[in-house]
């Protein structure tokens, strides 16, 4: 039993499982087969592989990046990289990077735009693009915002739809090349999820795109996937000759974990056999 998609105290802000308690109740569970996926960072993966080992379970390397591309946000899973190589860290920092920029460009040009952004000075940490929307939807009245959503995911619409090129994360494409370049794969995480602005659910455009572009997996299974959903999803996995993978998606400890049957899931070809 698997699980490839879990989040360890690496991810910043939101996430809490430490190395050790995560391999061991992953062991105690009965998985066999789990990865660090932490978002832009691999801090946490030798740790991890170091905890995994003590408790019999295998540790695949592994990172979640944030990206864009056809006007979209995605989020892509990087398996089997060296977790330390150059060219791997040097993704994840222009993640930040980028973002910490973009943010500071819309620090700049919202107040001259009339708009109204005050208390970001008092998070203890550099604003990042999600930061800045989130202010600016609870300190204006923003067009198109949707019940019951929170003021993040309505500052970011803002900012995706009509502040277009404002934020400007790394493309899956450029993922995908710094992956093949270390004989890594990339894999689309949830590629069915819903979550406002932040995710939109994969059409056969989107994937066929990607593919165009060398993405070599989809995530399908994933707790918030219907069984339509998997379905289209495999069969997009058949057409397009892509692996298949799935996780839990877990940052907590009060967060199930997946328990995958590793024959519905080729990813790990290549990487176990």
């Amino acid at each position: 039993m698997i699980d490839l998609h879990i989040h360890t105290t690496a991810t910043p802000h939101h996430s809490s499982w430490t190395p050790e308690a995560l391999a061991a109740t992953a062991a105690a569970r009965g998985l066999t087969v789990i990865a660090a996926a932490d978002h832009n960072t691999t801090a946490s993966v030798r740790a991890l592989q170091t905890a995994g080992a003590r408790h019999g379970l295998r540790v695949i390397s592994g990172v979640e990046i944030d990206s864009g591309y056809g006007g979209k946000l995605w989020h892509t899973l990087v398996y089997g990289a060296d977790p330390q190589a150059l060219e791997l860290l040097a993704l994840c920092d222009t993640v930040f990077a980028r973002n910490a920029e973009d943010a500071r460009r819309l620090m700049a040009d919202l107040p001259g735009r009339g708009f109204r952004l005050a208390g970001l000075d008092a998070l203890g940490r550099t604003p990042n693009v999600a930061d800045v929307a989130t202010a600016l939807a609870a300190q204006n009245d923003l067009p198109g915002r949707v019940a019951g959503e929170s003021d993040e995911e309505t500052g970011m619409r803002y900012v995706l739809t009509v502040l277009s090129g404002a934020y400007r994360p790394p493309g899956v494409d450029e993922v995908i090349t710094v992956a093949h370049g270390m004989g890594a794969l990339a894999v689309l995480a949830h590629p069915g999820r819903r979550k406002g602005i932040y995710a939109v659910p994969a059409d056969a455009g989107d994937i066929a795109a990607l593919v165009a572009v060398g993405l070599d997996g989809v995530e399908v299974y994933y707790p918030s996937h219907s069984a339509e959903t998997r379905g289209f999803l495999l069969e997009q996995a058949r057409r397009h000759g892509l692996l298949v993978s799935g996780g839990s998606d877990s940052h907590h400890p009060h967060e199930a974990l997946a328990s995958i049957d590793r024959r519905f899931v080729t990813i790990l070809e290549g990487m176990l056999l």
